[in-house]
């Protein structure tokens, strides 16, 4: 990528555990257990950086409690933070329930994540940049949709090319397919999981989910897990 990469979005605690094929209600369940920095949208910048590009920030809101421990690990990764510090809530916060089939069941205290505000923005951010990337997290709640939606009118009245990630299944459904194509128009790529692509449009297989978002959106990439990804332009 020629100039920089932006990405609006998120910074959470992972707390992932891997267990056997039976969840125990109400007693143990053996499991092995680690705590990783995450976030959707921490997790692609650190991949573009290993993907070679140079200059990738990351705008996301974290609580006071560990807002060193995550600077420290996107620094280590090569990623410019510009992170807003919350005195009043935790860091975001995820339980990652992971089966044998890899199959990941989610526990989510979304904290700081849905509070990036306003004040966490300067259209100054996209100076330099050739590509903003958003997570659509942050259209799930008031504050943070508000600014995720001012980076969005920048980057559109500088002509940058907008990505978008739409998340998370769950939370998609609560803000409504209709309102999330309305507020996503205009982007240039879509990045939906399977499972989000046929909520967004009703259809069962993937690769016409696809074709049909690609008629609202330039390009769509549908990931599919250890299958790959489909493009439709």
């Amino acid at each position: 990528m020629t100039g920089g990469l932006l990405v609006v979005g998120d910074v959470v605690t992972d707390v992932v555990a891997r267990h056997g094929p039976t969840l125990l209600h109400g007693t143990d369940t053996a499991a092995r257990i680690r705590t990783r920095a995450g976030g959707a949208g921490a997790n692609v910048a650190c991949w573009a950086v290993r993907s070679g590009c140079h200059d990738v920030r990351l705008v996301a809101r974290v609580g006071a409690d560990s807002a060193d421990w995550h600077r420290d690990r996107l620094r280590r990764a090569g990623v410019r933070d510009l992170l807003a510090v919350d005195d009043e809530a935790p860091t975001g916060t995820v339980v990652a329930l992971v089966d044998p089939s890899a199959e990941r069941t989610f526990l989510t205290d979304s904290g700081a994540v849905l509070r990036l505000s306003r004040e966490d923005w300067s259209p100054a951010m996209l100076d330099g940049i050739a590509h903003l990337h958003l997570s659509g997290y942050l259209l799930f709640a008031t504050t943070s949709r508000a600014t995720a939606l001012l980076a969005l009118r920048e980057a559109g009245r500088r002509n940058i090319p907008v990505s978008i990630d739409p998340a998370s299944a769950g939370f998609l459904a609560e803000l409504g397919v209709d309102r999330f194509l309305a507020l996503t128009e205009g982007a240039d790529l879509l990045l939906p999981n399977a499972d989000e692509a046929r909520l967004l449009t009703g259809l069962p297989e993937p690769a016409d989910a696809a074709a049909k978002l690609s008629l609202l959106v330039r390009q769509v990439a549908v990931t599919l897990g250890e299958s790959g990804a489909l493009l439709a332009t």
